[in-house]
This record gives C-alpha cells, sequence and structure tokens, in this order.
C-alpha cells in the first residue's frame, strides 16, 4: 500500500512538472496571458484614432417640402410647439398621426450608437419623418469606452447629410467605468466632435444633462450649441456661458401617432429654427 502511495506521488509529481516546464505549455499560457492583457488594456485606453472623411454616397433623396419651424416658446416656459426625439423605443410611428398633431416643431432621430450599433427604426422614420415635411436632424449616442474613429465610421455610413435639416446632435450621457480615465474621454470626445464638424460641414450639438455638464463637461466645449436636459423644475442652469439652444423638458410627453412617451424639447426664447437648421454642405 505505502509503494503504491509512492508512485502515485511521484506519477503526480512528474505529470505537474511536463505542464510547467513544456516549452509548448508555457508559450500557451503567455499567450493566453497577453490576450487577457491586451483585452483589459483595449477597452480602457483607445487606440490611435484617425478620421477619413467618408464621401457622401450617391443615391435617390426623397424629395422634402420646405419644412415649417414655428416660433420659439415663451422665455423660460414650454410652448404650444415643440420637438421631440424618437428611437426604436417608440415602436413604429404613425407619422401621418404626428404631422396632424399640429404642435411637433421639429425630430430628431437616432441614428447609431458606440461602433456597431443602428437603430433598427432610423431609415423607417427618416423616410416618414421626410414624407410629412417635418424638420428632421439625427444624433449618436456616445460610448466612452469604444474608439472614436470605428464611432465615427458607424455614423457616417449610416448618415447622409444630404438628408437633414437639423444640425446632428452627439448625445453624452455615459463617463469612463473608471474615473481615472475622464480625461482620455474628454479627449475622445473632442476628437469625435471634430470629426463629425468635418463630416457636416457644421458644429454638432452636444446633448446632456443639466447635472452631466455641470460635473464633466463644463468649460471644454464652448464652441459647441448644447440641448440640455432637466425634467424638473425651471430650465437648466449651467455653470458656463454657453450657446444653450435647446430644453429637453420631459421624457414622458403624449403625441399624437406615437402609442407611448416620448422625450420632448422646445427652443429658448433668443433662439429659433435657423439657429438649428443645417444647410448641406456642397461636396465637389
Amino acid at each position: 500500500m505505502v509503494k503504491r502511495s509512492v508512485l502515485l506521488s511521484r506519477m503526480l509529481l512528474l505529470l505537474c512538472c511536463s505542464y510547467f516546464f513544456c516549452p509548448g505549455c508555457l508559450a500557451d499560457r503567455k499567450l493566453k496571458k497577453g490576450k487577457d492583457e491586451k483585452k483589459q488594456l483595449g477597452y480602457y485606453i483607445p487606440n490611435p484614432d484617425t478620421f477619413p472623411v467618408a464621401l457622401v454616397a450617391e443615391k435617390m433623396i426623397l424629395p422634402l417640402a420646405e419644412p415649417q419651424f414655428h416660433t420659439a416658446s415663451n422665455k423660460n416656459r414650454p410652448g404650444a410647439y415643440y420637438g421631440i426625439d424618437v428611437s426604436r423605443y417608440q415602436g413604429d410611428i404613425d407619422w401621418d398621426g404626428v404631422r396632424r398633431d399640429g404642435r411637433v416643431s421639429f425630430v430628431y432621430l437616432k441614428a447609431t450608437e458606440s461602433t456597431g450599433l443602428v437603430d433598427c427604426t432610423y431609415a423607417s422614420n427618416l423616410s416618414g419623418a421626410r414624407r410629412v415635411a417635418l424638420p428632421v436632424g439625427v444624433y449618436h449616442f456616445f460610448s466612452p469606452n469604444t474608439p472614436t474613429h470605428q464611432q465615427l465610421a458607424n455614423f457616417t455610413r449610416t448618415v447622409d447629410p444630404r438628408t437633414q435639416d437639423l444640425i446632428p446632435i452627439v448625445d453624452v450621457e455615459v463617463i469612463p467605468e473608471r474615473k481615472a480615465h475622464l480625461a482620455a474621454f474628454l479627449k475622445r470626445l473632442r476628437a469625435f466632435v471634430n470629426g463629425i464638424e468635418a463630416y457636416f460641414g457644421c458644429k454638432p450639438m452636444i446633448y446632456t444633462s443639466q447635472s452631466f455638464y455641470n460635473s464633466y463637461l463644463a468649460g471644454k466645449f464652448l464652441d459647441c450649441p448644447f440641448m440640455f436636459a432637466r425634467y424638473a423644475g425651471d430650465v437648466p442652469e449651467v455653470n458656463d456661458n454657453v450657446r444653450f439652444l435647446v430644453w429637453q423638458f420631459t421624457a414622458s410627453g403624449r403625441v399624437r401617432g406615437i402609442s407611448c412617451n416620448v422625450a420632448r424639447s422646445c427652443r429658448l426664447n433668443s433662439y429659433t429654427g435657423e439657429d438649428i437648421r443645417y444647410r448641406p454642405v456642397v461636396r465637389k
């Protein structure tokens, strides 16, 4: 019995040594470790960003009647006319019903998010809103953890500037998981904003909440117009003298033609529809 135990112990020791000192096994373990480290590294630190501006593909543009911009709301209060922003969460929209609602002055559609998501309702919503001559714009939901150039590629593959009536929006609501990477996040956001400007030929509007701006963006993007969200109380108050064009005052509005809640926004009194109107750049 003792001899058998000693023999088994020696065999087990031999197997362990062969695993730890075998060149192939050692290389395999290093490879796996390297992959894990690379994955972790790539999640928090961006790859070098380049910004190739995609040429607008030649395709048929739906005819659009001259969009009608209603007058701005009363100072610091939502007025009779407002804008809405929609995505797949609003489901199938009856755009004829939205037009008959009579209060909708402009529409923003979600097009893309991060590096690979394209909103499944973007194409149909774009077609529907244009068909009923509602002024339409587009937004991208910015991810703090994915490479900027890949997010820009996703957006430019999806959105044709010639189909837009309003300046584009960059939706910024999430910071990196580690606050130590906030500086890198801001750098990447600036690069994305610059990429959108190069593609559209105009500064995009940045959408965020009052608290998010005051905590993370204050003083960083004063060259851009802003759309702020605040669902309680009066008009948002921010720490800078920014170009605050649009106030999203509720996320639970009801609009004819849409069967669920929808976010509603108003332009501030000092701004008109011309301040958010997009004029396509003629590409040679």
